[in-house]
């Protein structure tokens, strides 16, 4: 066998060499930039969808204290236009308890128990707002002038319960409407219930 000329064995000697290379597979460093792209995409990613649950939870809050905002006074409002007169608060003064006279002389009363709005009729009672939401702030204000059916105003304050101090489930509504009685407690016609919002930003303020 000829022996090599030594433009064939550099030539020889180079190719072993980038067989060796590509047989170590990958350098450290290689696979460090390789990890430090996967993690950035997986922050990303997580980030990313952390931010649409966090977006659907705070929806979520924020429509359970309009629904029971919006079903409260609508009851309030309902049994206002079927009642005869307001037996308390007296007018020109307030309470945080609403009596109605309805028809033959029943009563209907609303005011807040451990956080919710509670109806009583003919000594059954049953709560508006539910469980998710705390109702404060409750005040009735009788605004009647002499030989009128009656005009009440309420104001109240609904937030979310959120005994973690979340920002997610931070929500809450302040509710205001005044409601003139029918002179005899005719049925209602339709009506407009006015809502006063107050949503609390993430970083506490308003």
């Amino acid at each position: 066998m000829r022996g090599f000329t030594p433009l064939e064995n550099l030539s020889y000697k180079s190719t072993g060499i980038r067989n060796r290379k590509f047989l170590t597979g990958f350098t450290l460093i290689e696979i460090l930039l390789y990890m430090g792209i996967l993690v950035t995409v997986l922050v990303i990613m997580i980030g990313f969808l952390w931010n649409i649950i966090f977006g659907s939870l705070k929806e979520t809050s924020y429509q359970e204290v309009q629904q029971n905002g919006r079903f409260a006074l609508a009851k309030i409002t309902q049994e206002a236009k079927k009642a005869t007169g307001i037996n308390s608060p007296l007018p020109g003064s307030s309470s945080n308890n609403l009596s109605l006279l309805m028809a033959a002389g029943v009563t209907t009363t609303f005011d807040v128990v451990d956080g919710k709005l509670r109806i009583t009729q003919n000594g059954s009672s049953s709560y508006l707002t539910s469980d998710q939401v705390i109702v404060s702030n409750l005040q009735f204000t009788n605004l009647s002038y002499f030989d009128t059916p009656g005009t009440i105003r309420i104001e109240m304050t609904i937030d979310h319960i959120n005994p973690g101090a979340r920002t997610e489930y931070e929500a809450s509504i302040n509710l205001k409407s005044s409601i003139t009685l029918v002179a005899g407690g005719a049925a209602a016609p339709p009506f407009v219930i006015q809502l006063h919002y107050r949503w609390r930003n993430d970083d506490g303020g308003e």
